[in-house]
């Protein structure tokens, strides 16, 4: 089965070969949040980049919504094994060690997501820091995040 990792990234790096790395992050402000996912490839090509709005202003309840999408977007894909990457160092906390005290807004989230892991033959979720988390580069990262209800295949 997959695992959950805390290892500390400074910048972005490309999957093993044969699995999808998805990097995911969120913006919020006092109306709404959007979120967006990444995909890219063992080469570093782009797999899919997707951004929407989501239904809450809390930050942590943005990021984790993120996380979920990103794992649902993946089982659309014909992969065994992928990477989930983000800079909620409390979202990937709650992923691994999911026996603690988990932030009762993403609770059921946390859940949820714990179940679709087993829809992968390898599943990890890994927390690195903010400037690691782009995937395509900061411009093009903030710029899906920004379309905010685009969804754009690549």
């Amino acid at each position: 089965m997959g695992s959950t990792s805390n290892r500390i990234k400074s910048a972005w790096s490309k999957p093993d070969r044969d699995t999808i790395k998805i990097n995911v992050d969120a913006v919020w402000s006092t109306v709404s949040s959007s979120i967006a996912a990444i995909a890219r490839d063992w080469r570093g090509d782009v797999v899919f980049a997707y951004s929407k709005r989501v239904n809450t202003t809390l930050p942590l309840q943005a990021e984790a919504e993120a996380i979920i999408w990103a794992l649902n977007l993946a089982t659309n894909l014909d992969v065994d094994s992928i990477s989930i990457e983000s800079d909620s160092k409390s979202c990937i906390d709650a992923l691994s060690c999911p026996n603690r005290d988990v932030p009762w807004r993403i609770k059921t989230i946390c859940s949820d997501v714990l179940a679709l892991k087993l829809n992968f033959s390898n599943c990890s979720f890994s927390w690195v820091a903010r400037e690691a988390n782009v995937g395509l580069g900061p411009p093009c990262f903030v710029s899906v995040i920004r379309a905010e209800a685009l969804s754009l295949p690549v």
